[in-house]
């Protein structure tokens, strides 16, 4: 009795029970690297969604957030403006100009006084250069490439700075050959008579959006020599991005223009700006919007509290 109770127990498996284990090993992993499959397809749908969520996210955000300096330290007039966009064969461009913080606000440097009064188109130094004062105690804040606005007795001109020389308590500035900037008035157009006193010159900040010949949204902080923004890619698959700027009658058009007979929409009227904007994915996917391919737009109406205040202000 023992020694066949030793031999039932010590014996293997059956061929028929081998076979039948290895049918339902079959079948389990199967069935688990099927799920993985499934799962894994899942997550790159998932992927392709997130992509376009986070693309368009981040441009909003970072619209919202730049579109907010626009008018600090300084107020838009009729003829020129804080935030202004134009209209291009691939897209809008919008742009922002503000005072910057470094960490108080970019110094005014009024004209020499010891200049005498050049003819007008002329600056004190040679055709295009202005003597200003300077703190000698302070480092010299304007450099080569800066956009700097050059006022007299309130008329606003834009500039970009291409040499800056110390000359004792003065810092001779000389600006590029541009009658235009940012599609508005720049240097000494126009024979503007630079006076003694009544002028100066100050730092801006200027920020632009716009759309390259790739769909890819530029972002530039800084403008070449030759007036064209010097930018840097901040979003690719963007298929639209269209600006309206809001005036403070209610009329939303694309762009402020200062030189008609309609008197409400200049450059301060501008109460804010609507941002449309269409971002695509990478690559279309079988399980991702019928096989078609994802794209998300998205319209912001951001209005900057430095323009509420000027409307609002007594």
């Amino acid at each position: 009795m023992n020694r066949t109770a030793r031999s039932s127990q010590d014996r293997g498996f059956t061929l028929i029970e081998l076979l039948v284990g290895l049918m339902l090993g079959t079948v389990i992993i199967t069935a688990a690297i099927s799920f993985l499959i499934t799962h894994m397809r899942s997550l790159e749908g998932s992927d392709i969604r997130e992509n376009v969520v986070r693309n368009d996210r981040y441009v909003g955000a970072l619209l919202r957030h730049d579109l907010q300096m626009a008018g600090i330290d300084i107020e838009s007039s009729t003829e020129f403006g804080t935030v202004g966009a134009w209209p291009g064969s691939r897209g809008d461009t919008l742009f922002v100009l503000y005072v910057p913080y470094e960490p108080a606000p970019a110094p005014i440097h009024d004209i020499d006084p010891t200049q005498f009064q050049p003819p007008a188109g002329e600056g004190t130094c040679g055709e295009r250069c202005i003597d200003v004062l300077y703190d000698m105690s302070e480092p010299v804040e304007l450099l080569a490439g800066d956009l700097a606005r050059l006022e007299v007795n309130g008329v606003r001109r834009l500039i970009v700075i291409n040499d800056v020389t110390v000359d004792g308590f003065a810092l001779e500035v000389s600006f590029t050959a541009a009658d235009t900037l940012l599609r508005q008035p720049a240097g000494l157009s126009g024979n503007l008579q630079v006076e003694v006193p009544g002028t100066f010159i100050q730092k801006l900040g200027v920020v632009m959006f716009y759309l390259d010949d790739q769909d890819r949204l530029i972002r530039a902080d800084r403008m070449n020599m030759d007036g064209s923004p010097d930018g840097e890619i901040v979003a690719y698959g963007v298929d639209d991005f269209e600006i309206s700027v809001v005036f403070e009658d209610g009329d939303e058009l694309e762009r402020p223009n200062p030189y008609d007979s309609d008197y409400s929409n200049d450059y301060d009227d501008v109460i804010a700006v609507k941002v449309r904007v269409t971002v695509r994915a990478e690559r279309t996917d079988p399980r991702v919007n019928g096989g078609e391919l994802l794209t998300k737009t998205s319209v912001w109406y951001v209005a900057p509290r430095n323009l509420r205040y000027e409307k609002n202000r007594i």
